[in-house]
């Protein structure tokens, strides 16, 4: 009996190893803006993906459609040159909003459930460099491990902000958006095995709640993503 308890438990770690390899959740960066007719649909979406524990979601508003009447608030000319940055690497013809770029290497339009499920489970089968983020009382602090090299971002942002929006093409709607970025720090460099590193809140983006992820450079893949609990 000793001998079979031991075995479960070995098969248990070996179980749970495996896992925080495999694991981990998946980014969804949604890439929007208030001035978009087309966006609105996508921004529950989001939502109800930031809910989800398998899923981190973020939400990049790009300021591209500012001139059509409205400027969206959240708008970052940042976050529109990322958008660029990624139809280069996954050599898309052109931009678009509402756009979901998932774990950096795949796009779907924002609103279309079904092909952004599709891609979540693909790209949830790629196993992971393990990565944890912990808030403490004087900022945060970071453990990775595993193979794979990258650049280590930190990201902060809003849970939720509801505007009401007076011109452009969504004028006379209130507009409930979720995940908000609004700032991206590049913390570091790491070039596989463990790393542990504490992140003094004065580096750290501004935002309400803050995620750490891996991604190689040039905006590759996205290797890992961790948000606090």
């Amino acid at each position: 009996m000793r001998i079979k308890t031991t075995s479960l438990a070995l098969l248990a770690a070996l179980f749970s190893a495996e896992s925080a390899i495999a694991g981990g959740p998946v980014l969804v960066e949604l890439f929007t803006s208030q001035g978009c007719n087309s966006c609105p649909p996508a921004d529950p979406y989001l939502g109800d993906l930031a809910k989800r524990k398998d899923v981190v979601a973020l939400a990049f508003h790009v300021d591209y459609w500012d001139y059509i009447g409205w400027k969206d608030p959240f708008g970052d000319a940042s976050w529109s040159a990322r958008q660029r940055k990624y139809s280069q690497a996954l050599m898309t013809r052109q931009v678009y909003t509402p756009q979901m770029i998932v774990d950096g290497s795949q796009h779907a339009i924002g609103s279309d459930r079904r092909s952004v499920e599709r891609l979540i489970a693909s790209a949830a089968k790629t196993k992971r460099p393990t990565l944890d983020i912990a808030r403490t009382v004087s900022g945060l602090d970071l453990r990775i491990d595993g193979a794979g090299q990258g650049e280590i971002w930190i990201v902060g942002y809003d849970p939720k902000h509801e505007t009401k929006v007076t011109r452009g093409e969504n004028a006379g709607r209130t507009l409930a958006e979720f995940n908000i970025v609004r700032g991206l720090k590049r913390i570091d460099a790491w070039k596989g095995g463990p790393l542990a590193r504490a992140i003094p809140a004065s580096e750290l983006p501004p935002g309400v709640a803050h995620v750490a992820l891996i991604q190689e450079s040039d905006l590759g893949p996205v290797l890992a993503v961790a948000t606090t609990p």
